[in-house]
C-alpha cells in the first residue's frame, strides 16, 4: 500500500503529460482541424484587430442571435503575436487546456479530495486528446463550469457574499461563451439562490445577480445601438417549433442525449456510453442515500437535470455544442465517486474506462495520418493549396473562392494568410489579368449551388482555364489569363459574404 501511494502522484503526472502530448499531436505536426467554426473565428479576430472593440461574437444556431465576444478577446493576443498563424493559435489552445487542468485539480481537491482531483484531471486531459485540435467558443463555457459550480457550493456552505459575486460573474462568462448552456444554468442558479436567500434571510444578496450586467454589457450596448434585434429574434425563436417534431420526439432526444451522447468512452464495448451514464446516476443515488457529499451531488443533479428540463423551452433537438460543455461538470462528479463506500469497485471501473480511452487515443493519433495535410479540413492542406497560388511567377493576381457552404471561411482565410507570407499583391474577389479560381469539393445532390452554377451565373467565367491543379483533398485551382474585355465582366458581389454570417 505504501509503495502504491509513493508511485501514485508520479504516475498521475506521467499520464497527464502523456495525454497533453497526445492532445498536442496535431500542432506538433503543424496542423489543426480548420473547420468552419475555427476559420470563422480567425476572421472575427481580424475584425477585432481592425476595430479594436467588438460587441458580438460568432453567430449562434438561432438566426439573428450571437454569442458574446469574450472568446474572441481571449484569443486575441496569440492571434496578434502569431500574425494570424493558426498553428500559434493551436499552441495557445494547449496552454489554455493546461491552465484549465491546473485549476480543475484545485477545484476538485477542495470540493472532494486529492484522489478525486487526480482522476478528474486524468479524465479531462484524456478528453482533450480528441478535441484540442479545434477549440471554439463553447469550450470557453466548458473551461468555466467547474468554477461556476465551485463558487455556488462555497456560497451555500458559507453564505459569504464574495463567493456569490464570483459565481454570478462566472455565470455571465459562461453566457458570453455559449448562451445555450449559460442561460439555462443561470436561470436555475437564480431560482435556487432566490429561495436560499429567502430561507436564510439574505435577501440583499440576491441583488448580486445585477452584476450580470457587467459580462452582459456587450450584448446590452449592441441591443441599444441596433434596436434590440437579438431580443426580438429570441422571442421569435421561442415562439416557433419544427412542425415535424412532437413533444414525445423532443423527450426522446433529451433522454438519448442524457444517456448516450455524453462522451465517457471514445473506444470500448457496445453500449459503453449508456452503461457509463447509467453508472453516473446510480452512484449519485447511492451517494445521496449514504449522505456522502450529499449537498454537492444534489446540486449537480439540480443543474444537470435542470438544464435538460429548461432546454424544452427550445422546441428543437439539442445540438452537440448545446450540451458538451457540461462534460467538465459531469466528469468532476463522476471522479468524486472515489470518495464513495464502493471506491474499490469504482476504481476498477475507472481503470477499465481509462484503458479503453487510452487505446482509443492512440488509435485516434494513428488515424491522424489520414487527416494531417490531406483532409479538406486540414489547415496544413489548405495552406499548401493557398501557397500554390502564390508560387506562380506573376507578382499580382486576383482570385475567387468557391465553397459549397457559400461562406468558404477556411479557404478564404488560408489565401489571406498566405498573402502575409508571400510578398505578392493579391486581390480577393476581383478580376485581374491573371485570375485564380480556388474551388472546394462540390457538395453532392445540392440543387442550390454547384461549381457550374457559381461559374456561369455568379462570376461569369465561361472560358476554359489555362492551367488546372488538383489536390488530394478534392480542391482544385484554376488559372486564367484575362484580356481587357474579360476584366470588365461583372459578377455577383454576393459571392463574398464577408462576416455577414459570422
Amino acid at each position: 500500500m505504501y509503495l502504491i501511494k509513493r508511485i501514485q502522484f508520479p504516475l498521475f503526472l506521467f499520464l497527464t503529460a502523456l495525454n497533453i502530448y497526445l492532445a498536442s499531436w496535431y500542432v506538433l505536426h503543424n496542423d489543426i482541424s480548420f473547420i468552419s467554426d475555427i476559420s470563422r473565428d480567425m476572421f472575427l479576430l481580424q475584425e477585432l484587430d481592425q476595430k479594436k472593440v467588438v460587441l458580438i461574437g460568432p453567430r449562434s444556431s438561432v438566426g439573428g442571435l450571437f454569442h458574446g465576444p469574450l472568446w474572441t478577446y481571449l484569443n486575441y493576443l496569440p492571434f496578434k503575436f502569431g500574425n494570424g498563424n493558426p498553428i500559434v493559435m493551436g499552441w495557445y489552445w494547449i496552454f489554455l487546456i493546461c491552465i484549465f487542468l491546473f485549476f480543475g485539480y484545485q477545484i476538485a481537491k477542495k470540493l472532494f479530495n486529492t484522489n478525486t482531483a487526480i482522476l478528474y484531471v486524468l479524465m479531462m486531459s484524456m478528453y482533450f486528446v480528441y478535441h484540442a485540435n479545434e477549440l471554439f467558443n463553447p469550450y470557453g463555457a466548458l473551461f468555466l463550469l467547474p468554477a461556476f459550480f465551485y463558487f455556488f457550493i462555497r456560497y451555500l456552505d458559507t453564505k459569504q457574499i464574495r463567493y456569490l459575486i464570483f459565481h454570478v460573474l462566472i455565470a455571465g462568462g459562461v453566457i458570453q461563451f455559449q448562451m445555450a448552456v449559460g442561460v439555462p444554468l443561470t436561470i436555475l442558479s437564480f431560482l435556487y439562490l432566490t429561495f436560499f436567500c429567502i430561507v436564510h434571510k439574505k435577501m440583499s444578496h440576491i441583488f448580486m445577480f445585477l452584476l450580470l450586467l457587467i459580462p452582459l454589457s456587450t450584448f446590452i450596448i449592441f441591443e441599444l445601438r441596433h434596436g434590440f434585434p437579438m431580443v426580438k429574434n429570441s422571442i421569435r425563436h421561442l415562439g416557433t417549433f419544427d412542425n415535424q417534431t412532437t413533444m414525445l420526439m423532443l423527450l426522446k432526444d433529451r433522454l438519448e442525449t442524457l444517456f448516450t451522447r455524453i462522451e465517457f468512452l471514445r473506444f470500448g464495448p457496445d453500449n459503453g456510453q449508456l452503461f457509463s451514464n447509467l453508472l453516473l446516476f446510480i452512484i449519485c443515488f447511492l451517494q445521496i442515500l449514504q449522505k456522502n457529499k450529499r449537498k454537492i451531488t444534489l446540486a449537480f443533479l439540480y443543474f444537470y437535470l435542470g438544464f435538460f428540463i429548461v432546454s424544452f423551452l427550445n422546441r428543437y433537438k439539442l445540438l452537440s455544442f448545446y450540451y458538451f460543455p457540461l462534460i467538465s461538470l459531469v466528469f468532476l462528479i463522476f471522479s468524486s465517486f472515489i470518495t464513495s463506500r464502493y471506491k474499490k469497485i469504482f476504481l476498477i471501473i475507472f481503470i477499465f474506462m481509462y484503458v479503453c480511452n487510452t487505446i482509443g487515443a492512440f488509435k485516434y493519433v494513428s488515424d491522424s495520418q489520414k487527416f494531417i495535410g490531406i483532409s479538406k479540413f486540414s489547415w496544413k492542406s489548405l495552406f499548401e493549396i493557398a501557397s500554390s497560388v502564390y508560387k506562380g511567377k506573376e507578382q499580382e493576381f486576383g482570385y475567387f473562392v468557391y465553397a459549397p457552404d457559400i461562406v468558404g471561411y477556411a479557404p478564404r482565410y488560408a489565401l489571406e494568410y498566405a498573402g502575409k507570407v508571400f510578398p505578392k499583391k493579391s486581390t480577393a474577389f476581383e478580376r485581374k489579368p491573371i485570375t485564380y479560381l480556388i474551388i472546394e469539393t462540390p457538395a453532392e445532390n445540392n440543387s442550390y449551388t454547384s461549381e457550374a452554377i457559381w461559374k456561369t451565373s455568379q462570376i461569369h467565367f465561361d472560358k476554359s482555364p489555362s492551367e488546372v491543379y488538383t489536390f488530394p483533398n478534392g480542391y482544385k485551382v484554376e488559372k486564367y489569363y484575362l484580356d481587357d474585355s474579360e476584366l470588365s465582366v461583372p459578377f455577383d458581389p454576393g459571392i463574398n459574404p464577408g462576416l455577414h454570417y459570422r
